[in-house]
């Protein structure tokens, strides 16, 4: 096959890049110095996140820029990023982290019927991230979860 099983970057559409690298960086993320006027890099241990305008990654998708600075994000993308933590306390300690930022929070953290501990919260743009904690998924040395127990082929 042709196409590996991994990504590498997620673009964020945003609605201004100053400001939303301003939301980021007070999360205590280190821009990286790859960043350019108007796109901003963040990196981390999995994939590179990049914040760019919406209308400029619609044009870049190749479809029509229906949103400009001006129209507010739709509510709901059908995407949301992920961060597992070791423990349910490291999540509230994120949501305490996240609202002190700036983001919203959509869905508090609550238990879940799958065993875990896992809530919402939107960044300034309405992209949303889940915090989590999946017993069932160690994570790494570099802070990735594991799916451990082989794949189906």
């Amino acid at each position: 096959m042709a196409i590996p099983q991994r990504f590498t970057l997620v673009t964020l559409g945003v609605a201004d890049v100053a400001a939303a690298t301003a939301f980021y960086r007070r999360l205590g993320w280190r821009q990286s110095t790859h960043s350019a006027d108007g796109i901003t890099f963040f990196s981390t241990p999995g994939p590179i996140i990049a914040l760019w305008t919406s209308p400029e990654l619609a044009i870049d998708a190749g479809l029509a820029a229906e949103a400009d600075a001006a129209t507010p994000a739709p509510p709901f993308r059908g995407v949301a990023l992920a961060l597992n933590f070791d423990t349910r306390a490291e999540v509230d300690a994120a949501f305490v982290d996240w609202r002190a930022a700036g983001g919203d929070v959509t869905k508090p953290p609550v238990e879940t019927e799958w065993g875990g501990y896992s809530g919402y919260g939107a960044d300034p743009d309405g992209n949303l991230w889940e915090f989590a904690h999946n017993p069932f998924w160690p994570l790494d040395e570099r802070g990735m979860a594991r799916l451990d127990g082989g794949e189906v082929e």
